[in-house]
């Protein structure tokens, strides 16, 4: 039997086009893998080809910044749009070729990378790899045969459980669902084995392994009961479930052939593209770029930006629920952490919070035991400062006491060395006060940190700037936010920063529709949950813990006592809030009752309860003549000032720009990602001119109340007939004041 010599195999290295190690589906590389096959088809001497994206990434999908182009065209014609290489042709001739195509996947395999892989013939990986359909998070659905392809090699509610979720699977999981040919072992090599099967497959058919000509598994009836089990679990389309609802429409396609079946995948992705809540997410998703955009370059060899820190030392001031969180946070991060607190109790307290947290996620699957041992290592518990001589940076985050913090600080800037980076964990205190405690040479290296609670779990972190913060600092800050896994927004020193100053109007109204209105507890929180919060305004209060917001409006001098008048009270001020906590000791979930009551045998305590109590304690102090808030009146008069607080943190120069007050609320506050954040809001659902007039209307009706006057900047729009995110990007705003005159 004569041997086989094969052809010689084609590499499209996609490095060679684009520096991103995302590999990003752009022009330029879908020109090179066109024209890569072009020039393929043409050459006998080619008998198969590999299209490989390097050692670090297939490719993470399609190019986001392409998608304002794309909602021009009409999903009337055959692609869609009029583009160079458009991605759903450039995956039709992968997968119709003649000549078998390899797919060698290290890393990511996203959105349109993993429907690149798809097309192609065969399909190995490294044991590292990611397989997801990811879309549905960026407001859009798969448009390159995702919802086609997918079901039929995975199987349909597998495909469908990806697709909704937009949650990718590792390569063993790949592996088992048929997505993969072949997991590269740790000995091999992922082009030595791509350039095995690319020769083997020269002599195999091509048909059987062309995805697209494939038909699904499962049977009619099987189709029906796992898409209307699919169904069942989605959100309301007006609550976020657009995408999710049309990417299920696409996948109930994939039964008919290809071509049918990406006929109404590409509809639905144009609709989805062209929709409200496609372009809100969308939003969200840039706005976070955005504000993680470096402010300047930091430091090279600065300790906390190595690449291994295992031996770098920082410390947390505070061993409570939030600095217990920070310690868990930075301990994952690879640095030595000490948790100091002088309290043993209090010490105790938080070390065992931090050994049960670890050990959760070794039985959850989601730490090895070895790792988890690793971070306990590092931790060094203390109960003296005097420990931080040697420590890069310190976090304090003890009760929100300015005297107590400032008390700190004056000890911190003896004991640490000088080039230490000392950070405030306050939700409000004013840092440039705090910065007055400690030596003039120190205050460049003073800025606030302001973690949200539970700190290991929030996202958000805020980066408070004092008037002597350092650019350096500032610099150095956004890149260690970003290397411990949160997303950081630089902000300037007001009261509350940009999220709690924006929550002071929120708050102050949801408890007086108590006491101005017939409203109960659980009507105002339904308004506010129908709107897409995460948590109604008295879950979110009783979560985090009455006594806190309680504490902060005592530091404000809002809160009377002892009969005595509070010295700042503003003219409406909703009473009921302090007396829930002074008077009825109610301080939320952590002692079983605040504005709902909990009980450990409903929902493990976390699960609200109505309240008699409380009840009966709002019709004791509800106004005379009362009257039935719609739920449209309850939404207005809590979040039209609430977004009338960013116009004026704007003005100020305490936020950057719009999108970093929506960054700070999408993932800081629980603000429904499908209507983009606070200041996208007003934009683009509510419109400018009606919020002016609302607002005018609320501030004559409430004279006294400052946070109903509309801004400056508000007005401006108005007149000029501009969104308040166009005013800045077209550089309309005039003059350098807060953070913008020192970034």
């Amino acid at each position: 039997m004569p041997s086989f010599t094969p052809k010689s195999v084609l590499v499209v290295d996609f490095s060679t086009v684009t520096t991103n190690p995302l590999n990003p589906l752009g022009l330029s590389l879908r020109r090179l893998i066109w024209q890569s096959l072009e020039n393929a088809e043409q050459d006998d001497a080619i008998g198969s080809i590999i299209l490989y994206g390097g050692p670090k990434n297939f490719s993470a999908g399609a190019d986001l910044t392409e998608f304002s182009s794309l909602e021009k065209h009409s999903s009337t014609a055959s692609t869609g749009f009029d583009q160079t290489f458009p991605l759903i042709e450039l995956v039709g001739k992968i997968e119709n070729f003649s000549k078998p195509i390899v797919a060698a996947i290290s890393g990511n395999a996203l959105g349109g990378g993993l429907e690149v892989a798809l097309s192609c013939h065969y399909r190995v990986s490294t044991l590292n790899s990611q397989f997801g359909l990811p879309e549905v998070h960026v407001g859009v659905i798969p448009g390159a045969g995702g919802t086609q392809r997918l079901p039929r090699v995975v199987g349909v509610a597998k495909a469908l459980e990806m697709i909704l979720t937009g949650v990718p699977i590792d390569a063993k999981d790949a592996k088992k669902h048929r997505l993969i040919d072949y997991v590269v072992l740790s000995d091999e090599s992922l082009l030595e084995v791509a350039q095995k099967y690319a020769e083997w497959a020269q002599l195999m058919p091509l048909a059987d392994r062309r995805v697209g000509q494939q038909q699904i598994r499962e049977s009619t009836q099987e189709l029906q009961t796992i898409f209307e089990f699919a169904a069942k679990k989605l959100p309301p389309a007006s609550m976020g479930g657009e995408g999710v609802r049309s990417a299920l429409e696409a996948v109930k396609a994939c039964s008919r052939p290809i071509t049918d079946g990406s006929t109404v995948e590409l509809q639905q992705f144009f609709k989805t593209l062209s929709g409200d809540q496609g372009k809100a997410r969308r939003h969200g998703f840039f706005a976070i770029r955005k504000a993680q955009k470096p402010v300047g370059s930091p430091p090279k060899n600065h300790p906390l930006l190595q690449k291994d820190v295992s031996k770098v030392k920082v410390a947390v001031v505070g061993a409570g629920l939030m600095g217990s969180g920070i310690c868990m946070v930075l301990l994952k991060a690879g640095f030595q952490v000490h948790l100091v607190d002088l309290y043993k109790a209090s010490l105790d307290k938080g070390v065992a919070f931090l050994n049960g947290t670890i050990q959760s996620y070794v039985q959850r699957g989601k730490m090895t035991e070895t790792k988890a041992q690793t971070l306990l290592d590092a931790l060094r518990p203390s109960q003296r400062l005097e420990d931080l001589s040697s420590c890069s940076l310190v976090v304090e985050a003890v009760i929100e006491d300015m005297k107590i913090k400032k008390k700190i600080f004056v000890s911190l800037d003896k004991i640490t060395p000088p080039s230490c980076i000392l950070l405030s964990n306050t939700s409000t205190l004013d840092i440039d006060e705090m910065a007055s405690s400690v030596s003039h040479s120190r205050r460049p290296l003073f800025a606030g940190w302001h973690f949200f609670s539970p700190a290991h779990v929030m996202k958000l972190v805020e980066i408070v700037l004092g008037d002597a913060t350092s650019l350096e600092t500032t610099c150095i800050m956004q890149q260690l936010t970003k290397r411990i896994g949160k997303i950081g927004v630089v902000v300037g020193n007001c009261d509350g920063f940009v999220g709690n100053r924006l929550l002071i109007p929120y708050g102050a109204e949801t408890t007086l529709l108590l006491e101005e209105g017939v409203a109960t507890v659980p009507a105002v929180d339904k308004a506010f949950l129908k709107f897409g919060i995460a948590l109604g305004p008295f879950q979110m209060a009783d979560l985090a813990g009455l006594d806190i917001g309680y504490n902060i409006r005592k530091q404000r001098g809002w809160v009377s006592s002892n009969g005595a008048p509070a010295k700042n009270k503003p003219s409406r001020y909703p009473d009921l809030a302090d007396i829930i906590v002074s008077e009825y000791k109610r301080l939320g979930q952590k002692t079983g009752k605040g504005w709902y009551d909990y009980d450990e045998s409903v929902g493990k305590g976390r699960k609200p309860l109505t309240s008699k109590e409380v009840d009966q304690l709002v019709q004791k102090y509800a106004k005379k003549g009362q009257r039935q808030f719609s739920e449209q009146e309850m939404i207005e008069r809590v979040l039209f000032p609430l977004v009338n607080e960013g116009f004026k943190c704007l003005e100020e120069g305490i936020a950057k720009q719009p999108s970093d007050i929506d960054v700070i609320y999408l993932h800081g506050y629980g603000w429904p990602v499908y209507r983009g954040g606070p200041m996208w809001w007003a934009d683009n659902e509510v419109g400018l001119m009606y919020l002016l007039k609302r607002l005018e209307d609320f501030s004559a009706q409430f004279p006294e109340t400052p946070y109903y006057v509309p801004s400056e900047l508000l007005n401006k729009c108005v007149t000029l007939g501009v969104t308040v995110e166009d005013y800045f990007n077209l550089g309309l705003f005039q003059g350098q004041v807060g953070i913008r005159s020192k970034l």
